[in-house]
């Protein structure tokens, strides 16, 4: 799964448009200097372009997070070099933007929105702690990629990347495309798949050969992903591997496609999929040179974890396709931000989302209806659930645990080894509805304190 989870958005970041009112003093007793500057590891990136937003976004970068601002924020972070007083800051953003801004607008912007955030460093022996909020609400978030390690470098990855990226080039992309789908034609309508499902179950190791032909699928999966982010002039920060709502999943960050282009964006999120589909072509013309029918299953099983990666209901690649076609950043973490700008809140109750274009409303208010039911009655079924399903999983762990101590006993390499597999198997799904349930009680703990 591609993960640009990197990103702090508009609703965090103070993303509307501010009237600036006189104010009658300073004081840089809060942590104000009066020669701003920027924070260390923070750097600006520039607007964000192809939007869903009707006003221009901007994007600074911060410790390898990307935060969008608006233009006025952004000028302002933009002239916040060391050698410019409030006053000579607040001279220059009017001279450069339509705003007319007092040194008191940009002492105030300064002191609510990017001292916060940790883009401006504080006066010597101050301290700000907002600016780690954000990552502890998405840390804690049961939607978002937990316990993930890190487990090739961008070293690692670039000398690929490399060379993969050729297969971006039209040409070849369109070739490539076109005969991987006369070949599953050729393999769905013609050859059938009742004989690869035969051998997959009769022949010894059939099953556990075209699993671990899908996990090496999913790795070439992860390598599309940063290739075409190659193509598109971006770099992948890593790749690795972590849990993500119950299941151990591959991921790929590809941050810094946010400074890309709509289509530069699209292209990354489909590009695992489009290397799953030249890897299931790779399969059919061995299948062709060798005959052995296992291939063709694992062809199938790759072609239903494709159908499966385009599903848009959690972040998978078809999320992120859809929050990238809209120009919305994350829908998920969005939502609360858009549901205020959308009904009348007292001013200053929550955050809210900048303005957005009308369809892009339209596609996010149609996708919170369908989605958000389905998602709650999900968490209905595994809080009800999940007291039998543990039961049934103490059982069989306990059913293995025997089996594993009759391996050991006759010293059965091959048994402990399946058993030790089963038992992982059986506790990993319950560590993550575990962390589910606990995030939505500390979700719900925290709302109710606010």
């Amino acid at each position: 799964m591609n993960e640009p989870a990197l990103f702090v958005s508009p609703s965090q970041s103070g993303g509307q448009v501010f009237d600036c009112d006189e104010r009658a003093s300073l004081s840089c007793t809060d942590g104000i200097p009066e020669r701003p500057v920027l924070a260390a590891q923070v750097q600006l990136i520039g607007e964000m372009p192809e939007t869903g937003f009707t006003e221009r976004q901007w994007l600074l970068q911060r410790d390898g997070r990307f935060v969008q601002v608006t233009e006025l924020l952004y000028r302002i972070a933009e002239y916040a070099d060391g050698t410019h007083t409030l006053t000579e800051i607040a001279e220059a953003v009017t001279q450069s933007t339509a705003w007319m801004v007092e040194a008191a607008d940009v002492h105030q912007l300064l002191q609510d929105k990017l001292l916060p955030l940790g883009l401006i460093a504080p006066l010597a022996g101050e301290r700000t702690t907002a600016h780690g909020s954000e990552e502890t609400r998405r840390a804690s978030s049961p939607l978002a990629l937990s316990l993930r390690v890190q487990t090739l470098s961008p070293r690692l990855i670039d000398p690929l990347t490399r060379v993969l990226q050729v297969c971006y080039a039209p040409f070849l992309l369109f070739a490539l495309v076109l005969v991987a789908g006369l070949f599953h034609r050729w393999l769905y309508h013609q050859h059938g798949i009742t004989k690869s499902i035969e051998a997959a179950l009769q022949t010894p190791g059939g099953l556990l050969l075209s699993l671990v032909l899908v996990c090496v699928a999913g790795m070439f999966h992860e390598l599309g992903h940063a290739a075409a982010l190659r193509y598109g002039g971006g770099r992948v920060r890593g790749m690795g591997i972590g849990l993500y709502l119950v299941y151990p999943v591959l991921y790929t960050d590809v941050t810094d496609s946010y400074r890309l282009g709509r289509w530069a964006r699209v292209r990354t999120d489909l590009g695992g999929i489009y290397f799953h589909l030249l890897f299931a072509l790779g399969l059919i013309v061995l299948f062709l040179a060798s005959g052995y029918e296992v291939l063709l299953f694992a062809v199938v099983l790759i072609n239903i974890e494709m159908l499966h990666q385009l599903l848009p209901l959690v972040r998978l690649d078809g999320y992120w396709l859809l929050a990238d076609l809209t120009g919305i950043p994350d829908f998920f973490s969005q939502a609360g931000p858009f549901l205020r700008s959308m009904v009348a809140t007292p001013q200053g109750k929550g955050e809210k989302l900048p303005p957005l274009k009308l369809w892009v409303t339209g596609v996010f208010s149609l996708y919170l209806f369908l989605v958000g039911p389905l998602l709650g009655y999900l968490v209905f079924r595994l809080l009800t659930d999940f007291p039998r399903f543990l039961s049934w999983t103490v059982e069989a762990f306990g059913k293995q645990t025997q089996i594993f101590a009759i391996g050991l006993h006759h010293g059965d390499l091959l048994r402990l080894l399946l058993a030790s597999t089963q038992m992982l198997l059986l506790v990993l799904p319950v560590i993550g509805a575990v962390y589910i349930i606990v995030s939505l009680a500390s979700s719900a703990a925290r709302a109710l304190w606010r």
